[in-house]
């Protein structure tokens, strides 16, 4: 089966929201286990980890207050 991964989406909806960014927020703190999949999704910079700044980063393109997933 082939997966792709939607940076920012980090619950799998295919779509970007704030919901994505409470979930990078939930990984960054420890509170929710992801797999691979959402872990790949949540850490939208690429580096290793996934931290409060990606979902910062993620709030603020869903409200449309930057134009890349990541600035």
């Amino acid at each position: 089966m082939l997966f792709f991964t939607i940076k920012g989406d980090a619950n799998a909806d295919s779509k970007i929201n704030a919901s994505d960014a409470r979930t990078i927020l939930r990984i960054a703190a420890r509170l929710e286990q992801p797999d691979e999949i959402a872990k790949e999704a949540a850490d939208i910079d690429s580096d290793g980890k996934v931290t409060s700044a990606e979902a910062r980063s993620v709030l603020r393109f869903a409200a449309k207050l930057q134009n890349k997933i990541y600035e």
